[in-house]
């Protein structure tokens, strides 16, 4: 059966659940976007509508003003305000008709044609008024005329008044019923919304709970077959998931990896010549992790117990810094140090680098015990600072160059640690100039190394040439060297690459 690409792994599965959620979020945003441009917009509308009628109204009244200032004061800045009155009030009608083409409202209309009308006879009688000024007309019967236009003008502009008055008694109802049919729209909104986030949760839950119980079950059948393969790999029957996901390919993976197994462990039971050689190598294996475990064992059972001496240093350098024994609390803290790096690092791979800060740790702890009986030169290479090796080989090499070298010295006693790199090694060499050693004593040592002597003499030696040959497989070379005075020892590390 073809596997269906939308849902062929738990991320797309998981990723649809989120789909199906972001989906209601945005009908729900989209809702409530929707419902306040709707509410909005009527409002600005209806308070657009107001606004341009009190602009035409205030316009009416200030060319009426314009009026009774030319007329009852015969006032030439009447005529002048009259004329930009006439023009403002003109500009208000316009908008305004042009808010009736889009939806015609009668008192609005009756309003506009009532103002139209003012306009009319309010231009007349400027007109007249003007004729009488000038000279034109001064009979007694034109000025009665004047009056009795001026008077049809207050009763017009009455009318325009109650125009007015309808108009906003209009609008306030408008309004009124605007605010309960967004009320209910609100409400209507608010129960869609809820219903919207009920239908989301549900099918969200649903949906990602199916999801959820799938994952769950492939993982029990993998476990199932795991735990089979665990007891009997023969008797181990195929895992069938079904989920057509990563657990679905992980399973096919894991069938088609027992099946190597098995066809492995048949040509193993078929051919006992391999059987006989994985046998020895297991058990060289065996031996070798042995000879480390003993080389570790040894190398540790040569020191003092780091722990009970780490935490007793401890306890003396705080009581040391209490007494204003500073010297004493440095001396403690210098071990400790040195302490700490010999129990954080005993079984792992360190840095030339970390070697040699430990190493001038413990040297500074002789100097303090000698008194400065003794020098210490370094000579190192900065480049191979970064060079990987075990832990604790240089400090037994000068330790032993102390003790058995220039201990019997009062002064004058020299140890030199140098380090440099050739073409295909990185060189180590301590010497110093004791009492050194006779040819004889250093071939007992090197007959001591091969033979893995169990004597107490040159333990530190013997864990340092173990632990080399193990780390570098044989390839290290630990040589010891008579000098005149003296002695030197030299480790020849193989370099990477």
């Amino acid at each position: 059966m073809k596997k269906s690409v939308l849902f062929n792994t738990v991320a797309k599965k998981y990723a649809m659940g989120y789909i199906i959620m972001g989906f209601f979020v945005l009908v729900f945003l989209v809702s409530g976007l929707f419902e306040n441009f709707y509410v909005s917009s009527r409002y600005s509308r209806a308070t657009s509508e107001l606004v341009a009628v009190n602009r035409l109204e205030t316009a009416v009244n200030d060319l009426n003003d314009s009026v009774n200032l030319a007329y009852l004061y015969l006032s030439a800045d009447g005529a002048k305000a009259y004329d930009r009155g006439a023009g403002n009030v003109r500009e208000e009608i316009t908008g305004i008709e042009a808010q009736l083409e889009q939806r015609f409202e009668r008192e609005l209309s009756d309003a506009c044609n009532t103002v139209k009308t003012y306009i009319e006879k309010s231009e007349s009688l400027m007109e007249n008024l003007g004729e009488y000024l000038n000279g034109q007309k001064r009979r007694d019967a034109d000025y009665t005329s004047l009056e009795q236009q001026y008077g049809e003008l207050q009763e017009v502009y009455g009318y325009v008044n109650l125009r007015f008055q309808n108009t906003y008694t209009a609008k306030l109802g408008t309004l009124r019923a605007m605010e309960a049919r967004l009320d209910r729209l609100q409400r209507y909104t608010a129960a869609f919304q809820l219903a919207l986030m009920a239908m989301m949760g549900l099918i969200c839950s649903v949906y990602l709970y199916k999801v959820i119980r799938e994952v769950s079950g492939s993982i029990r059948k993998m476990m199932a077959g795991v735990n089979s393969m665990r007891e009997n790999i023969s008797l181990a029957e195929p895992i069938q998931v079904g989920s057509n996901d990563e657990f679905d390919e992980f399973a096919g993976a894991f069938n088609h990896m027992i099946e190597i197994i098995r066809d492995q462990m048949r040509k193993i039971e078929e051919n006992a010549d391999i059987k006989e050689r994985l046998a020895a190598l297991e058990i060289e294996n065996l031996r070798i992790y042995s000879e480390l475990q003993k080389s570790h064992l040894n190398f540790l059972q040569s020191r003092i117990n780091p722990h009970f001496l780490f935490n007793t240093l401890n306890m003396i350098s705080s009581l040391a810094r209490i007494e204003n024994a500073d010297q004493c609390a440095e001396l403690m803290e210098i071990t400790a140090t040195f302490l700490r790096y010999n129990l954080d690092n005993i079984s792992k791979t360190v840095t030339l680098q970390k070697e040699m800060e430990n190493l001038k740790d413990y040297v500074a702890i002789q100097e303090y015990r000698y008194g400065g009986r003794y020098s210490y030169f370094f000579d190192v290479d900065e480049r191979c600072l970064d060079f990987k090796m075990p832990c604790m080989i240089l400090q037994p090499l000068v330790e032993n160059a102390i003790q058995h070298g220039i201990a019997m010295k009062m002064s004058g006693g020299c140890v030199w640690i140098r380090v440099f790199q050739t073409e295909d090694h990185i060189c180590m060499e301590v010497r110093d100039n004791g009492v050194g050693m006779t040819p004889q004593q250093i071939r007992r040592i090197y007959e001591d190394f091969e033979n893995n002597g169990s004597s107490g003499m040159h333990i530190g030696l013997r864990n340092i040439y173990h632990r080399i040959q193990l780390f570098y497989n044989g390839h290290a070379k630990f040589e010891i060297e008579t000098m005149d005075p003296g002695l030197k020892i030299v480790i020849l590390l193989q370099r990477e690459g």
